[in-house]
């Protein structure tokens, strides 16, 4: 799990792989399916998440530009993977060291800009070390904190303090106060921070950012429709603003991007992370919320290392909750590749179903 959390956050390599485009999506392609080989229990969240991956590929052939849609569609496909590989791994602290290992990497490089080198093109005024836009690297650096903090793992965040700080990225600083405190203080006071947070960002917007971000909700709330207008759509949608075409390709809001391009349908990821939500007790839950609260006001869940973080986390979450369910005398379902099932039966068939029974 080291080995891909460093090479997940170390691999995007702006002016080499391109600085517009997030490289970790295709290595996450390329490994991700090798989690498919890997036993994790089937519940009814994995079967929502099914449901919704059926949905968005039926949609694609409507979305207004098929590559849009073919983007799109494939990102869901790799948040999907995530959730299955966090669903077949019981302990995270190694993920998030490797995680941590590239976050610290791009917080010295961050440093670097600040003195002057220019060696790494952004796109932002402020230090954005590996990650382009210095709002995504705030965001990244501050989950992955707020997961160091919950394992204990002390050591790797002062190497992460400076790319944070430098960031000057204040949705980021919200994340990482209220993710910290979610470790410490679990449940309806958390929600109630998360309320609080995102009603801030409402009504009193402090900048001509923040009026921008209102903007573009008001557009895509006006244009929301039962069935969504297709995976990828907003990537190509324009609306006016002050007298000009505005293309944010984001909503700035991760459950109103949902529904934007998936309509009713957005409901089953948006239920699965809020069912992920109640379970307070989780190791992972803190990491959760940070990044829920990040989502009220941004786009963490398109944003490859943090949509990967949360997405691993939240299926270690319902795996939490399954082996819970099974410990407590109820049966359940596993899928074991044909090299684990053939492990403990030799000469097995390949890919099977097998009922886990609770011992009494």
């Amino acid at each position: 799990m080291f080995a891909l959390g460093a090479i997940v956050s170390l691999c995007y390599i702006p002016g080499v792989t391109g600085a517009f485009i997030a490289s970790q999506w295709p290595v996450l392609s390329i490994l991700l399916p090798f989690a498919l080989w890997r036993s994790g229990p089937i519940t009814a969240v994995h079967w929502a998440g099914l449901a919704f991956l059926a949905y968005a590929a039926v949609r694609l052939p409507y979305a207004p530009i098929f590559d849009d849609g073919v983007f799109g569609l494939w990102l869901m496909f790799i948040m999907a993977g995530s959730f299955w590989l966090g669903s077949t791994v019981d302990n995270l602290r190694g993920l998030y060291a490797g995680l941590a290992l590239g976050a610290s990497v791009s917080s010295a490089l961050a440093v670097l800009q600040a003195f002057g080198y220019s060696g790494i093109p952004r796109i932002s005024l402020a230090p954005a070390g590996l990650y382009v836009n210095s709002v995504q690297q705030g965001i990244i650096l501050a989950l992955v904190a707020v997961a160091l903090v919950s394992e204990r793992m002390w050591l790797w965040l002062p190497a992460l303090a400076p790319g944070l700080v430098l960031s000057g990225s204040r949705g980021a600083f919200i994340a990482l106060i209220i993710g910290i405190a979610s470790i410490y203080v679990r449940g309806v006071w958390i929600l109630a921070a998360m309320a609080c947070a995102g009603l801030f960002f409402l009504v009193y917007p402090l900048s001509p950012s923040d009026a921008v971000r209102m903007t573009i909700w008001s557009g895509v709330a006006h244009n929301l429709s039962w069935l969504g207008w297709g995976p990828g759509s907003l990537f190509s949608w324009a609306l006016p603003y002050n007298g000009n075409i505005l293309y944010p390709e984001y909503a700035h809001n991760d459950a109103l991007q949902l529904a934007f391009e998936y309509g009713v349908a957005a409901i089953l990821p948006i239920g699965i992370f809020g069912f992920v939500l109640t379970r307070t007790a989780e190791r992972e839950w803190p990491v959760v919320v940070a990044f829920l609260v990040a989502g009220c006001y941004s786009m963490p869940l398109w944003v490859p290392v943090a949509s990967f973080l949360v997405c691993v986390a939240s299926g270690r979450v319902v795996r939490g909750w399954a082996l819970a369910r099974c410990d407590g005398h109820r049966s359940g379902f596993y899928v074991l590749s044909r090299f684990a099932f053939g492990r403990r039966h030799a000469g097995a068939a390949s890919l099977e179903v097998v009922p886990v029974v609770a011992h009494h």
